[in-house]
């Protein structure tokens, strides 16, 4: 591996590549596995994008290129061999102003050329594994990226163990990372968050050009038992960054869990709502947070139980409008909220979350997947709550033949539909809109529990029907941190007929004045599988 190649990687990707700079939070072992074949394939304000690789890299030619020993001859192309000659005569006090005034020009195409020799080189290799370079093995895998351009994909060993301190990033169209044969189960490499500050391990939303990437078929450990979380609101970023300004990103059979930040998977929808098309499939995506376990549930100070208010992560986080979310196993995603439920804003972005939150994402098919508790409670298993980043609009969004699956802990809300039902804010500009909920199923283990399976407040136009919760459980008590609000009593299907203008319900909804509906904290089954009293 040509000594200069690495230079160059590290003269860029140290500082391209560091966790990106936030304005206000949410706000195996061969040489290497690039190859030039296409693959089919945040936190919101957006992330600010780094400054360009390039710029950077003119800033600290000097001093790091001059730090870093020469090739050996036979590496060397005829330009390369003048910059051999003219750096020992320079080091004998040799002067010779033309090479003096292309110095710098000559050692920037000394870099970028070998850079491109090493990537030729690495064509036809198998894959790359934790001890594939020199560098550290995020910048390197990054670096192949950079400079493989478009069409790249960088392959990993399977049953590779690879630890990160900053995240992979993406920098080019059709670009794909994933484990070198596509097998599912233990033999996807393994990539592990490792940075003290770091909550990031895929970045793939800060380049505008980046249309068409891919994730998969690998596995990805957030880190967060090991690390702890990382407070929202300093900065932290979802376990995997796609959209942005893009289109066509697909992350398929992936395998990602315990993210420190506030989500597993974040579709951002990019300036000016730019981005479209995402494809999220068969992926495995959970344990993410922890539910608050003191008795008052939502109150910061109460430090009754094991987990405080505040530590919830999502599963899916979705405002990547005409998106497919299919065929996805979401397990004891907490929800990702860190505020506190009674100072919401209904006009900005919630994050109130759940399994799979949707963020508008106008237009997008919500399909097929499960989302189930059984060691954490969970919030919502899919939430359409959020009246930003689209000003409400849900319309052509599509959830159908989902299982909702309270399998051995409490869901307060299976789908949760409109601002009211997290929270207070009864204006009629605040209003979300439009959407189909239609189909999906609520079922229960012997311990598991809903409060409720559908629940709808503040949301006009939306059609819900099919949707059966004969399998479900019903429980739960209010939680003492609430208003004192009255709620109804555990059941499968409420609405509130005032606040929900345009709707179509099925037949079986319950009406009643309605807000707040997450203000139910873990309790006993007061009815089984959908039988019991509605009030």
């Amino acid at each position: 591996m040509l000594v200069h190649t690495l230079s160059l990687a590290a003269l860029v990707l140290p500082i391209a590549l560091s966790a990106p700079v936030l304005p206000v939070a949410p706000t195996s072992t061969t040489s290497s596995g690039i190859s030039n074949n296409p693959s089919a394939a945040q936190v919101s304000p957006v992330a600010v994008p780094p400054p360009s690789p390039l710029i950077l890299a003119l800033s600290n030619f000097t001093a790091l290129f001059n730090s870093a020993p020469l090739p050996s001859r036979r590496d060397l192309s005829d330009e390369v061999e003048d910059l051999l000659i003219f750096d020992q005569a320079e080091a004998g006090g040799e002067y010779d102003e033309s090479r003096v005034l292309g110095k710098r020009a000559v050692k920037k195409d000394f870099l970028t050329r070998q850079a491109q020799i090493q990537a030729q080189r690495a064509i036809g290799d198998s894959c790359v594994g934790p001890d594939s370079s020199t560098l550290p093995i995020d910048y390197y895998i990054s670096s192949l990226f950079y400079y493989g351009g478009a069409g790249t994909t960088v392959w990993l060993c399977q049953y590779a163990f690879i630890n990160l301190t900053n995240p992979i990033w993406f920098f080019n169209s059709n670009q794909t990372l994933a484990t070198v044969g596509l097998p599912s189960g233990p033999a996807r490499a393994t990539l592990t968050v490792t940075g003290v500050n770091q909550s990031c391990a895929i970045y793939g939303q800060g380049q505008i050009w980046a249309n068409n990437i891919a994730l998969r078929n690998v596995q990805i450990d957030g880190g967060r038992p090991a690390l702890g979380i990382i407070p929202y609101g300093v900065g932290n970023l979802a376990l995997i960054e796609m959209g942005g300004i893009n289109t066509g990103h697909t992350i398929d059979s992936v395998n990602a869990f315990e993210p420190r930040g506030w989500s597993t998977l974040h579709g951002i929808e990019g300036t000016l709502l730019s981005c479209k098309g995402m494809v999220v499939t068969n992926n495995q995506f959970g344990p993410a947070g922890h539910a608050p376990s003191g008795s008052l549930q939502f109150r910061k100070r109460d430090n009754t139980g094991t987990y405080t208010a505040g530590q919830w992560a999502d599963g899916i986080s979705m405002a990547c409008q005409g998106s497919t979310v299919a065929n996805n196993v979401i397990t004891d995603a907490t929800d990702g909220e860190p505020s506190d439920l009674l100072v919401w804003s209904a006009l900005t972005r919630r994050n109130p979350t759940g399994g799979i939150v949707i963020f508008g994402a106008p237009g997008s098919q919500v399909t097929g997947n499960t989302v189930k508790s059984v060691n954490r409670q969970l919030m919502g298993g899919i939430n359409m709550v959020d009246w930003g980043p689209f000003s409400g609009s849900f319309t052509g969004t599509v959830v159908s033949g989902n299982t909702i699956f309270a399998q051995g802990n409490f869901i307060k809300i299976g789908v949760a539909i409109g601002g009211m039902v997290w929270g207070v804010d009864n204006r009629t500009i605040a209003r979300t809109y439009g959407g189909t909920v239609q189909n999906n199923i609520f079922r229960s283990g012997a311990s598991g529990y809903f409060g409720y399976s559908i629940g709808i407040a503040g949301h006009a136009n939306a059609t819900i029907s099919g949707n059966d919760a004969t399998a479900a459980n019903f429980g739960s008590i209010l939680s003492p941190n609430c208003y004192n609000f009255p709620l109804p009593t555990p059941q499968s299907f409420v609405a509130d007929e005032w606040t929900t203008p345009g709707s179509s319900l099925q037949p079986n909804f319950f009406m009643s004045t309605l807000a707040l509906l997450i203000c139910r904290g873990p309790g006993p089954i007061i009815a089984r599988f959908g039988l019991g009293a509605t009030k």
